[in-house]
């Protein structure tokens, strides 16, 4: 009689913890504090991962509510509650912005999970856009999230790199870097011809660096005024 009460107690134990774990919330693992995007095709990847949510249930994965189409299969619920998946992050012309991830089932009393992150513009620019090569200007740039690496500003002619300019780190979870200096800071006036200023994270040129932005400026010869007759 003994072994018989201990067996019910047990199974009652049982049964009454499995709805309380269905119960648990659904969650979205911690994302990046920022994503960038350099045009529409060119979009950083979101890593979708997250637990507790209903085991094998198929889930919509939304951008600021707007479900967000998937290659493949519709993503699913593993057994044990757990998600992944991934999205692009949405594109934007300018600056940066903050946007929603959400997870939600599909079907009758969907769980649902959220987290909230930003979004930036991959750019450089020049200010004034047009200048001297002497006279001292303000690039501003944004979207160089690796903020342990330096950045570097590679001045480059007919493809090869005539100078390079270290920067600092970028600050800021978008990566964003504000410095006024001359626009060639070279000790003679650069060629006359099309030149690239190139912003990169990498100490030497690398056309190929990424992320990278380039700066096209166009060097004339400077016109002497006609002197008065």
């Amino acid at each position: 009689m003994l072994v018989r009460t201990i067996l019910v107690a047990a199974v009652v134990t049982a049964l009454s913890a499995t709805p309380a774990l269905a119960q648990d919330p659904a969650f979205l693992d911690s994302i990046k504090p920022c994503y960038v995007v350099a045009n529409e095709a060119q979009r950083e990847p979101v890593a979708v991962s997250g637990h507790n949510f209903t085991p094998f249930a198929y889930v919509d994965i939304l951008i600021d509510d707007i479900v967000q189409p998937v290659t493949g299969n519709q993503p699913q619920v593993a057994y044990n509650g757990s998600l992944a998946g991934s999205v692009f992050a949405p594109f934007i012309d300018e600056g940066q912005r903050t946007f929603t991830l959400r997870a939600t089932e599909q079907g009758a009393n969907p769980k649902s999970a959220v987290r909230t992150t930003l979004v930036t513009r991959l750019s450089v620019e020049q200010s004034p856009a047009a200048a001297a090569t002497s006279d001292r200007v303000r690039f501003r740039g944004r979207g160089f999230t690796d903020t342990t690496k330096r950045l570097y500003m590679h001045y480059v002619f007919a493809g090869k790199s005539k100078k390079t300019i270290d920067l600092g780190l970028p600050t800021g979870d978008c990566g964003l870097f504000s410095v006024r200096r001359k626009q060639f800071p070279f000790k003679k006036s650069p060629r006359v011809g099309v030149w690239t200023i190139q912003v990169d994270q990498e100490a030497k040129y690398n056309p190929k660096a990424s992320p990278r932005v380039p700066l096209t400026i166009k060097v004339r010869r400077k016109i002497k005024p006609t002197p008065p007759r």
